[in-house]
């Protein structure tokens, strides 16, 4: 059912994951940390409350992987849109959509969490997820660039 080898789509996605992960990552440490930690009210893990064990750590990697593996699996098997880049950015729409928007607002009314960092949260995982999904749509498409170019 993948339109690519299966030894592709693994590493395409394992590179893919790899890259977005740190993007991630990056966007936590270097713009959510400071601006959304204090608007939780105390709901997110510090270092001091086991946030850097390594279990947990292990658990965000493994949470933030599936989102991305749907979006790499559909990108395999879909041909509509039309265009790699046109996929990737419908599918990471759409998967965001329901795991990081709709999870968070599910947070929010079912816990005590404010509702709005949980929504700047939800659009930061968006953004890279979706950059994500550009990365391994270009590489599973297999464009060569041409002499000159």
């Amino acid at each position: 059912m993948l339109n690519i080898s299966t030894v592709r789509f693994i590493w395409t996605f394992l590179v893919g994951f790899i890259v977005t992960s740190q993007l991630n990552w990056g966007m936590a440490e270097f713009v959510l940390n400071d601006w959304a930690m204090p608007r939780f009210d105390g709901f997110m893990r510090t270092v001091e409350s086991g946030g850097g064990d390594p279990i947990n750590i292990a658990r965000m990697a493994l949470g933030f992987m599936g989102p991305l593996f749907v979006v790499a699996l559909l990108q395999a098997m879909l041909t509509n849109p039309q265009g790699w880049a046109a996929r990737a950015v419908f599918l990471g729409v759409l998967v965001s959509l329901g795991a990081f928007y709709g999870t968070y607002t599910f947070i929010s009314g079912w816990g005590d969490v404010n509702w709005w960092p949980l929504m700047v949260t939800a659009t930061c995982d968006m953004v890279t997820i979706v950059a994500g999904a550009l990365l391994i749509g270009y590489l599973q498409s297999g464009l060569k660039r041409k002499p000159g170019r």
